[in-house]
This record gives C-alpha cells, structure tokens and sequence, in this order.
C-alpha cells in the first residue's frame, strides 16, 4: 500500500514558494497592494465588486454523477449567500465551472484557464486530478478545496479540505462492523479501484486491522473504467464474510447487479463516493437493503434538527426545488459553506490574492458545519485537525425522501479512528 506523501509535498510548497518570492511571484501581477483591514484591493478574481471562483468537477463522463450534484450544492449555497449579500453581506459570489472529465490532463487544462480569473479553486473533484494541478497551485499561490477525502491534503499548504478522510471512513466503517455488527473474529476482503482513491481506502483498512479483531483476507484491484465485474465477484466468493470498498457509483451499480445475480452473502463496507441512488432500484436495491452499509458524513437527510442540514433544506426549497435528496448535493452545500468561511477570513484581513487567502488560511481556525460534515480545524498545517466522525448508513429502497440512505449510526467516532494520526 501507498506510503504517505506529505512531508515531500511541504518541502516541494515550500521551495516553491522561496523561488516566487526571489521572482516577485505571478498570482499578484497587475493586482494593487492590499488594505490591511480595509477594502480587499482588485486582484486576479476580485474587481472590486464580484468575487469569483473556480470550479474543475466532472460534468460529463464516468464521475459525472458525483460531479453534477456536487457542483450544484455548491451553487445553491452560493445563490442562498448572494441573496443576502454575499461574503460579508457585501461581495456576491460568481462559479466559473469547468468540467474535467474526471481526467488529469483535462484538469490541467481547466486550471490553466482559470488561474487568472479566479481567487480560489472552489471544488475539485478527484484524488489523481487534485494531484495533477498541485504543483502549479503551489507557484501560483492558489488554494483549493478538494472533494475527495484523501489523508494526504490534511497537511497541505494550499488545500482546504472538509469532512473526515477517507481513511477514517473506512476505520469507522470497519469498527462499527467489527464491534455492533457481529464482524468480530471474521474475515474481510477488499475491492479497491486500481488508483490513489483505492489507495487511500485500503490505506484506512491496513490501520483498521492493527487495531481491530478480524482477519484480512483477499484484496482484489479493478481499473476504474471496468464494467464487467463477474471475475471480481467470483475471487470474492469464498472465504470472504465482508468486503470493504473503494469504487466510484459506476463501478458500484455493475459490482453490485453482478453480486446481486451471484447471490454472494457478505456485508459489504463502501466508503462515500461509492453510493448512487439509483443502487436502491430493482433487485440490486434489494440486494443491498440486505448486505450494504455506507460510510459516509454526515446526518440523514432532511434531518432539520441537525442546524447545517435546516439551511440546507431551506436554500434547496428555495433555490433548486426540484433537487431530490443527494448525499453528494449535501457535500457540495458544506463545501462551499467553508469555502465561504475562509472567503470571510480573506475579506477581515482585506486581501483576496492568492497569497492572501493562503494567508487567511493560515489563519481560519476551527470551521462548524454545523452538523453537516463535521468540525474542521484548520490553521497552519501542522496543526490542521480533520472530524473523525462517520455515519453509518443503511439501503432503504422505499425511503425515497431521505435518497434510500437510512442513518444506523450518525456521527460514531471509534476508539480506532482516535488512533489514527496525521504524519506532521
């Protein structure tokens, strides 16, 4: 399994950013010097009016149905925080989204068109295209918020990440099944999608097993375009009492039908971005009502007594009526939440630059979602403290208006998870 990168990514952040300084560096070319505590001045994003981000999440292709929603919760909150100013009750917020194929060279390309025109990457979907763009974010100064939950950008200079890594989804998902789910002394097997997503999966699975009671059985590795997953399905049919997974919803619906049709009798342990709805339909949903749990953040939908989903619900009503309930819609909403949080901190200290909102950055301590997605401390990254809590959900084919998620456990934060800690 991959070893962690973070100490290479600082060191590379931090000759970067010696070598812009010796240059005069690029993010602030033609931009004025910023008023301490007073009007951000006009920079690469900013007119003075109009504050504008961008958006590199695939609206086409294999991962377009995580994009699609993603990108739309994200643009619903945006219109709720315009209609009352926007940050600081003064700057509206406009979306430049480009869609990424959910491919790194398309990803490059979409970066390349926008980092003059925006102060921030406001989403960017995907472990491999994140990775992809890092190294010209680092020479630009610019900060993004990812949306993958990839250990790796807990300790990054130039990401703002939310919600607890995909790591600590699998180690909560594992627990949970191990400790209330009748999984003690028994044997899991893994599914993984042959990249750094899969990667990170397997990562929290490793840590799992050195603090849990089950026996690792067979991992088994797919290329992320496959579509036929009959071979998969039959290496996991003995031996195996559960099977933890890393794939996203297209690689899902085809695992799925297949395991469905085979009857194969494990539970199965998926972490986020495995869920689709369309899971719950037919047989697969039955099939899964009866084997699959996800790992995942946040409360059940609709869940108005959880503050963060009450604003949520209120600016979807108003603004995207006819969104139907969407676990990714809700991540995007608590994205551009925090975002807007850090935006907010950039506006205090009176500077949008690039090198302004890595310095707010710096500077944002602890962000509430206010039970959406957890709190999140951020600050230098040394000191970055990601939520550990998961919510364990079940597959209700007929509860429509929750998105046929069900909670089981909201929240559950294992003694395990704990444990896990972040490379400095």
């Amino acid at each position: 399994m991959r070893r962690f990168r973070w100490r290479a990514v600082v060191a590379l952040a931090a000759v970067v950013a010696l070598s812009a300084a010796a240059c005069g560096g690029r993010d602030d070319e033609g931009s004025k010097e910023p008023t301490k505590k007073g009007a951000p001045a006009t920079t690469a994003g900013f007119d003075g009016k109009t504050i504008t981000l961008g958006v590199i999440t695939p609206q086409t292709g294999i991962a377009s149905i995580i994009g699609i929603p993603l990108t739309k919760g994200g643009e619903v909150f945006f219109k709720g925080l315009n209609a009352k100013g926007g940050i600081a009750g003064k700057y509206p917020v406009e979306l430049e989204i480009r869609d990424s194929q959910y491919n790194a060279n398309t990803a490059q390309q979409n970066y390349s068109d926008l980092r003059n025109k925006v102060v921030m990457i406001e989403q960017i979907l995907g472990t491999d295209v994140t990775n992809a763009v890092l190294k010209q974010m680092q020479a630009d100064n610019m900060v993004a918020s990812p949306a993958t939950l990839d250990a790796e950008w807990v300790r990054d200079p130039n990401l703002l990440p939310i919600a607890a890594p995909y790591q600590i989804e699998a180690i909560n998902g594992l627990s949970y099944w191990v400790t209330e789910g009748g999984g003690e002394g028994k044997t899991l097997c893994a599914l993984a999608s042959d990249d750094l997503y899969g990667e990170a999966g397997l990562d929290g699975v490793e840590f799992a097993q050195k603090d849990l009671d089950f026996k690792m059985g067979k991992v088994v590795r797919f290329a992320p375009d496959t579509s036929n997953f009959s071979s998969q399905v039959q290496q996991l049919s003995s031996g195996c009492d559960a099977v933890f997974l890393a794939a996203l919803p297209n690689a899902t619906l085809s695992l799925m039908g297949t395991a469905a049709t085979s009857k194969l009798d494990v539970r199965w342990i998926g972490l986020a971005p495995t869920w689709v709805g369309l899971l719950a339909s037919g047989a697969t949903g039955t099939y899964l009502k009866d084997h699959f749990w996800l790992a995942a953040q946040g409360p059940e939908w609709g869940d108005v007594s959880v503050p963060g989903m009450k604003m949520m619900i209120e600016d979807q009503k108003k603004f995207a009526p006819d969104q139907k309930p969407d676990l990714y819609f809700a991540f995007g909403y608590s994205q551009a939440f925090t975002v807007a949080k850090l935006l907010e901190k950039a506006v205090e200290r009176g500077d949008l630059s690039h090198k302004g909102i890595m310095d707010a950055l710096n500077e944002l301590g602890t962000v509430d979602t206010m039970g959406a997605a957890g709190s999140y401390t951020y600050g230098p990254p040394e000191d970055r403290k990601p939520p550990e809590e998961t919510t364990i959900f079940s597959v209700d084919p007929a509860a429509a208006d929750v998105g046929f998620l069900k909670a089981v456990k909201t929240n559950y934060i294992s003694d395990a998870a704990k444990k896990f800690e972040f490379p400095k």
